[in-house]
C-alpha cells in the first residue's frame, strides 16, 4: 500500500476515495499529524493511474463526475471486510501461520537472522574464522601486510559488505538489530526489499572503506548501515511527504545525540567514520530520491 498525496478535508479525502473505488481503485483514507487527509492506493499496479486522478481532481473538485457514487467507499470497503472473513474461517494464510512475522519484512527479518546465527557461532569456536573470512581485509599477527584491500582486489569483493555482520558484544548486536527491523520494515513496506538491499549494499560499502581507510581492517557491525536508513527515511519524509514516510523528533533526537555520544569517546571504542558515512550516505541518496520524485509530479 503506498501513499499517492494528501487533501485538505475529510470530506473531500472521502469524496476522492469514492470516486477511486468508482474507477476500481481500492484505497483507504487516514489523518495525517499536519490536519490534512493522506489518500493511500492498495495496489502498486494502480498507482501511477491514481496520482494522475489526484492530479486532475486537485485542478477542479466540483466536478459532478466527483461527486456521482457518495458512500461508494464505505460499501466496497464492507464487501470486502465480509469476504475476508469467509476467506478467512477456511484457510490460514502465511500471517497467520508466522505470526511472529507479520510486522517485519522478508530481507530485514534474513538479515537479523543471519546476524544472530553468526553471532552465536562465535561462541562455538568459529569466531577467529568468521572474522577472517567477513572482515574487509584479513588481518592478524600471523598475516603479513599486503597492501591496501588484497583479497578484495583478488575477486573477494563480498568483503565490501560483510563486515556488516560482525558483532563484537550483545549490546551492539542487540540494538542494531533492533534498528533494522524497524528502519529496514519501514523502506521494505514503503518500496520492497530489492531497494532496502541496494540501500544497504551502498550504504554498507561506502561506511566500512571509509572506516577501514581511517582505522583499518579491525571493525564491524551494522551501525553505519543503521544509520544510512535512517538518514535516508529523515530527509525523505523531510522533502518528499507524499513517500509515506514519518520519523518522530523523539526518535531523530535520540539517533543523533547517540551519534555524538560515541562521538565523544565516552561509549567506548566505536566505528564513528562508518556512523558519518553512513549517515551522510543515507542522507544523501534520500534527498536525491526525494527531489527526483518531487520532480517526476511536477
Amino acid at each position: 500500500m503506498r501513499q499517492i498525496g494528501n487533501l485538505p478535508a475529510e470530506s473531500s479525502a472521502l469524496t476522492f476515495s469514492d470516486y477511486l473505488y468508482g474507477k476500481g481503485i481500492a484505497n483507504e483514507v487516514e489523518a495525517s499529524k499536519n490536519g490534512s487527509w493522506a489518500i493511500w492506493v492498495h495496489s502498486d499496479d494502480k498507482l501511477k493511474e491514481a496520482e494522475h486522478l489526484l492530479e486532475l481532481y486537485n485542478q477542479n473538485p466540483d466536478l459532478p463526475e466527483y461527486h456521482a457514487t457518495p458512500g461508494h467507499a464505505e460499501q466496497q470497503r464492507q464487501m470486502k471486510q465480509k469476504a475476508d472473513e469467509e476467506f478467512q474461517k477456511k484457510v490460514y494464510d502465511r500471517d497467520q501461520i508466522f505470526s511472529w512475522q507479520a510486522q517485519i519484512g522478508m530481507l530485514s527479518f534474513g538479515l537479523i537472522a543471519i546476524n544472530i546465527a553468526l553471532y552465536i557461532m562465535g561462541y562455538f569456536g568459529h569466531r577467529e574464522a568468521i572474522i577472517q573470512v567477513l572482515s574487509i581485509e584479513q588481518y592478524g599477527e600471523m598475516i603479513q601486510s599486503r597492501g591496501m584491500l588484497p583479497e578484495i582486489f583478488a575477486g573477494e569483493i563480498w568483503r565490501l559488505f560483510t563486515p556488516i555482520f560482525l558483532h563484537f558484544g550483545p549490546l551492539h548486536l542487540l540494538f542494531n538489530m533492533l534498528w533494522l527491523k524497524d528502519l529496514g520494515t519501514a523502506i521494505e513496506k514503503r518500496h520492497s526489499s530489492l531497494v532496502l538491499a541496494i540501500l544497504i549494499m551502498a550504504i554498507a560499502s561506502a561506511s566500512n572503506l571509509a572506516q577501514y581507510l581511517v582505522k583499518g581492517p579491525t571493525f564491524g557491525g551494522m551501525s553505519g548501515v543503521v544509520y544510512g536508513l535512517f538518514g535516508y527515511i529523515w530527509m525523505q519524509s523531510r522533502y518528499n511527504p507524499s513517500s509515506g514516510f514519518y520519523l518522530d523528533k523523539q526518535i531523530v533526537t535520540m539517533m543523533i545525540a547517540w551519534f555524538f555520544l560515541c562521538l565523544s569517546g565516552l561509549a567506548g571504542p566505536i566505528a564513528n567514520m562508518a556512523h558519518g558515512v553512513g549517515l551522510l550516505s543515507g542522507m544523501a541518496i534520500g534527498y536525491i530520491s526525494a527531489f527526483v520524485s518531487k520532480r517526476q509530479k511536477i
